[in-house]
């Protein structure tokens, strides 16, 4: 029987691929999802579930997940959710989109993550929109935060949550990490999530 290991960060992002290339803080290290099993989650604040990380592996470990949330953990979770493998999370919903305007970025409540963020730098990426989000959650779940919209209707699109101690961060696109080397406000997102992440 092995022990679980102890990791020097606070936070920690579940991948796939160790290996691919990742945004660099000193606060965050990346653990394979699949050795989930042997990490040791008392020393970690918070976890970041990446966008394409096995929800049918993740939906097995929803209990743990669940109770590091509630014990005072903070979980941001990127992509689309199909399964809903931590409680209060809601699947995903493509949007019907016929251009640009379906897929307008807007900003809702004031949050931490998105302080600074022209959401014009989220619609558009490289003269192409779509690459921030093209879908949003079914429902939301109580007590939610709504912090960008999407569409002319501006349906919501992240939104942040409670649960027991702690609080859910839910991102239904690619990474926000993603945007860390942009050469405008999007760049923002990545620090101020992991600012996010060590908040209590």
């Amino acid at each position: 029987m092995t022990s679980n290991v102890a990791v020097a960060s606070e936070i920690v992002n579940l991948v796939m691929r160790k290996g691919s290339a990742h945004p660099t803080d000193s606060r965050a290290s990346y653990f394979d999802l699949y050795e989930f099993d042997d990490l040791d989650l008392s020393s970690v604040a918070g976890l970041v579930v990446t966008s394409d990380c096995d929800q049918i592996f993740l939906e097995r470990k929803g209990d743990e997940l669940t109770a590091f949330v509630r014990a005072g953990g903070r979980i941001a979770v990127m992509g689309h959710v199909v399964t809903e493998f931590l409680e209060g999370i809601s699947r995903w919903q493509k949007i019907q989109y016929s251009g640009p305007k379906d897929l307008e970025i807007t900003i809702g409540e004031p949050h931490s993550v998105w302080d600074g963020v022209d959401p014009a730098d989220l619609t558009t990426r490289k003269e192409v929109s779509g690459f921030y989000a093209r879908g949003y959650p079914q429902k939301l779940p109580d007590g939610a935060v709504v912090t960008t919209h999407i569409g002319r209707s501006r349906v919501p699109l992240d939104y942040v949550y409670p649960l027991g101690e702690g609080h859910v961060l839910v991102h239904s696109g690619n990474d926000l990490t993603g945007w860390h080397s942009d050469d405008n406000s999007a760049s923002r997102m990545s620090p101020q999530l992991f600012d996010w992440l060590v908040q209590r």
